[in-house]
């Protein structure tokens, strides 16, 4: 996992997720990130994670060292462990190597999607010959450790309450689900959201927005939207954007299965205009389960159960953006 040589300021460094769903051979990867940057004339260092306190590990480094950024190569999961290793306001860049099963944040930043294209154009907007970096926004879980203690972790897409990380965890709890994601890629979610639905009654929560007084109400998903996609079929959050300090809350009443019926909405923005749903700005959402906690998800990995309030963090995060479309910056 380490880097052969000292990383100096403006160098970029990669993170390789060997296990993301369409990764390249590491080797080809390798000299590939080796080849961009010397068009460039920027200095490269490839790092092969084996896990995702490696990443985070990797993006610490990289910070303290002066990186002018840090790629992910792989999936959403790379970027958001990458993320958890670059403080709030660090002066290196995230960037993407889209090799994941749904790339959303490629998909919502219109990056290319053929490996070499996508470093190229954002090492363009990271000398400000295309685009320029962009400031965003980022939100943070808080939940508590078995000891009491308290455990924060930052989100760069969305996080979830119910049905979409039932899927999450159902995908992760069964070899069979497994091997059908590495099949289908991205419907493997729907698939699994589909089975986890028949028979799931409600999740029972009371929720508060902003310090306003809580509210009890009887859900079947939450969706908290820094982005607007739920993969890159789903528009659950058609109004988020990433630079509005505020994050984006979609509330489907009812059982899971009702949430499921209604994804035909999730189309052109009508989604937050269907029966039983409705949908919030806010800064800062605390909750607490009544009876059975709800599973969770942050960024397409299991989140923790325990977790009980959302915060956003405004321009927290520098991103490598080389064509920022008006869905990720509104208007």
């Amino acid at each position: 996992m380490q880097m052969t040589t000292q990383v100096q300021p403006d160098d970029i460094v990669f993170v390789i997720n060997p296990n993301s769903g369409h990764a390249l051979n590491p080797r080809a990867l390798n000299a590939l990130c080796h080849a961009a940057c010397d068009q460039a004339g920027r200095t490269a260092h490839v790092v092969t994670t084996r896990t995702p306190q490696d990443a985070t590990e990797t993006a610490r480094r990289a910070h303290d060292s002066g990186a002018a950024a840090i790629f992910g190569c792989g999936g959403d999961g790379t970027l958001s462990s990458i993320l958890q290793g670059l403080p709030v306001g660090s002066p290196t860049a995230l960037g993407a190597v889209p090799l994941g099963t749904a790339n959303v944040w490629a998909y919502e930043t219109n990056l290319p999607m053929t490996p070499m294209a996508a470093i190229a154009s954002q090492l363009a907007a990271l000398d400000g010959d295309r685009g320029s970096p962009l400031w965003i926004d980022t939100g943070k879980v808080w939940s508590t450790r078995p000891d009491g203690s308290i455990a924060s972790q930052r989100f760069l897409l969305m996080a979830s309450w119910g049905l979409d990380a039932a899927a999450v965890n159902g995908i992760a709890a069964s070899n069979r689900r497994s091997r059908i994601k590495r099949m289908l890629g991205e419907p493997a979610y729907f698939l699994s959201a589909v089975q986890e639905a028949v028979g799931q009654k409600a999740w029972s929560i009371a929720y508060s927005l902003d310090g306003a007084e809580p509210q009890t109400v009887d859900v079947g998903l939450m969706t908290i939207g820094n982005t607007r996609m739920l993969g890159t079929w789903l528009e659950v959050n058609p109004n988020a954007t990433v630079v509005d300090g505020e994050l984006d809350l979609l509330m489907f009443r009812g059982a899971p299965w009702r949430a499921l019926a209604l994804s035909p909405f999730a189309r052109h923005g009508w989604l937050p205009h269907g029966p039983g749903v409705s949908n919030h700005r806010f800064r800062r959402l605390e909750m607490s389960p009544i009876g059975e906690a709800p599973p969770m998800q942050i960024d397409g990995e299991i989140g923790p159960s325990t977790a009980y309030a959302i915060d956003i963090e405004a321009q927290a995060l520098k991103v490598l953006c080389p064509v920022p479309t008006s869905e990720v910056l509104g208007g």
